[in-house]
């Protein structure tokens, strides 16, 4: 979204930067009136436009493979690999009971907290100024012409329009008070078509209000709406002198505050009366329009995507998830050794993801500059330090006897979960057994006086489970490092927010959690403790990551908690 911003910014910005230093200045309104329109929308839509031909150079340095590493090992074996036992001890989740919770702003529900405020103050200006005009028609004396609508107030106000609306003052209109030029000048607007395009900018203003560029357009349209209506005027009378002398006598008048009107504006009037007196050569013209054409041509190379949007954002899921597979063993597309990975061009794919798609690909939560000037030094420290980054596997699949399944659809005691959702037991009727993928037998009651068992049956289908499992995104669970003499120093990622108090999880968040990680992966040399006098050493909890040190012989195994960096 901010590189979106960005482009669409810059290339507001270079269009009316030639239209204030070229265009502006000639007699050429009608182009005029279309460069700005154009230019508002096609600064919308630039950044996903794609070029006639490629300019990306991305491919060569990400290749292309036909699948993941997880995805070949997947269709080779029809059943996953079993869990992983977690080897989370009790004394570790004992060490963290009295962790706290550390909360954290959140930058991004304030930002979007102040562009809501933002939004809704302009869209309710607009709601107002729309309701205003809509009340000044029903309540005042209306006359119908061939070509617009007269309605006629009682303040005193300049001529406005909107859309097909003349609103005039109704004594000066009655007593023909008001000059034939000043009519005609009104009726342009109308005849025209010019409300439609404030309501556009209007429209853009209140989704970008924080962009004064559209301030700045919407001030260029309307008095570019100007120059036509007074072209048009100067065309129908023949007198321009006569018309500028009215301007000047005009220009106290008391004009419309309702900014989606076109009102008769006398403040720009300097501007009017100097653009009467020019001609513009069709030479000049012709080249203007073609410069314009030039720059749009190099608005589009320059901002666009090199690639339509839709194979754009495929391709940039791919990157990421294709550098990432290489790390990936061949036996087990679970386990990524991290000395296989290119840790620069996999950052730099990662980079290309936006917000919502970084949290669908394969969890690899070391980019920030922080830790990944950690990851970097850990990866080079091989193979002293051999790193292994194990990621969750799928849940075993189960298989359930008919026989049982028959028992169940005939046991009255049964709450029944089909795929997270509770079900009445006659809903057993509408599979097989085989339908399948999982199940979980869980006694809720034992059985009494009077009282039989009760069970929770939990049923996960084969459809269901695919998609959970196995197109869901990868998480991590383990972080470990292998040292020369065997030892091997492990963090269980998974486990970092959650702890154990009083039976209930808790959640917090360490400060620098995954910079601290690799920091201590490469730094803590077990061979150098003595675990048996080792005391763990007491931290603040929510600025403490848990470290496992398992011996090379199964001998021991301790738990230290370490300071985050």
């Amino acid at each position: 979204m901010i590189i979106f911003i960005l482009k669409a910014t810059i290339s507001l910005a270079i269009c009316y930067a030639f239209y204030r230093l070229l265009l502006v200045k000639e007699s050429m309104y009608t182009f005029n009136r279309f460069y700005l329109i154009f230019a508002i929308c096609f600064s919308l839509i630039v950044p996903f436009l794609p070029t006639p031909f490629d300019i990306s150079i991305k491919d060569n340095f990400f290749p292309e493979k036909p699948l993941l590493a997880s995805e070949q090992y997947l269709e080779n074996n029809a059943e996953p690999v079993p869990s992983q036992t977690l080897l989370v001890k009790a004394q570790d989740i004992a060490e963290q009971a009295n962790l706290q919770t550390e909360k954290q702003f959140n930058w991004t529900n304030f930002f979007v907290g102040i562009y809501l405020f933002g939004f809704s103050c302009f869209l309710l200006r607009f709601i107002f100024q729309l309701k205003q005009l809509i009340s000044l028609v029903g309540k005042n004396p209306n006359i119908k012409k061939t070509e617009c609508i007269y309605v006629l107030l009682e303040q005193k106000t300049l001529p406005f329009t909107f859309l097909n609306f003349l609103f005039l003052n109704k004594e000066a209109y009655q007593n023909k008070m008001i000059e034939d030029e000043i009519i005609y000048h009104e009726l342009v607007h109308i005849r025209q078509k010019h409300t439609w395009d404030i309501l556009l900018v209007e429209l853009m203003k209140i989704v970008f209000w924080f962009n004064p560029l559209f301030f700045i357009y919407k001030n260029a349209i309307q008095l570019n709406h100007e120059f036509l209506a007074d072209q048009a005027v100067n065309s129908k009378f023949q007198n321009k002198t006569a018309y500028q002398w009215l301007l000047f006598h005009k220009v106290a008048g008391q004009e419309s505050p309702l900014s989606i009107s076109s009102p008769f504006n006398f403040s720009s009037t300097k501007s009017r009366l100097v653009m009467m007196g020019k001609s513009s050569s069709a030479l000049k013209i012709k080249a203007l329009q073609s410069f314009s054409i030039v720059l749009v041509g190099f608005l589009m190379i320059s901002l666009s995507s090199s690639k339509p949007l839709g194979v754009m954002k495929i391709s940039s899921i791919k990157d990421y998830e294709d550098l990432l597979s290489q790390g990936f063993r061949e036996d087990n597309p679970y386990h990524l050794e991290l000395e296989k990975l290119d840790l620069p061009s996999l950052r730099k794919a990662y980079m290309a993801l936006d917000e919502k798609e970084k949290y669908k690909v394969t969890e690899f939560p070391f980019f920030d500059e922080k830790t990944f000037e950690k990851l970097v030094e850990l990866q080079k420290a091989h193979p002293e330090i051999k790193t292994k980054i194990s990621y969750e596997n799928p849940a075993e699949k189960k298989v359930i006897k008919p026989e049982i399944y028959e028992e169940w659809k005939n046991t009255a005691n049964i709450t029944l979960i089909i795929n997270e959702e509770q079900k009445a037991i006659e809903a057993l009727n509408d599979y097989n057994a085989d339908n399948f993928a999982m199940f979980i037998v869980r006694e809720t009651e034992e059985d009494g006086f009077l009282r039989k068992d009760a069970f929770d049956v939990i049923l996960m289908t084969n459809e269901y489970y695919h998609g959970k499992y196995h197109e869901s995104r990868k998480k991590i669970h383990l972080i470990e490092s292998q040292h020369p003499n065997g030892d091997i120093v492990k963090v269980f990622y998974s486990m970092k927010h959650t702890f154990l108090r009083e039976g209930k999880i808790t959640k917090v968040y360490p400060r620098n959690y995954e910079a601290s990680i690799l920091h201590h992966l490469k730094t803590l040399n077990p061979a150098t403790l003595d675990i048996n006098k080792h005391i763990s050493m007491n931290y603040e909890s929510n600025k403490s990551i848990s470290i496992s040190i398992v011996a090379a012989d199964k001998s021991y195994i301790t738990v230290m908690k370490l300071p985050s960096i």
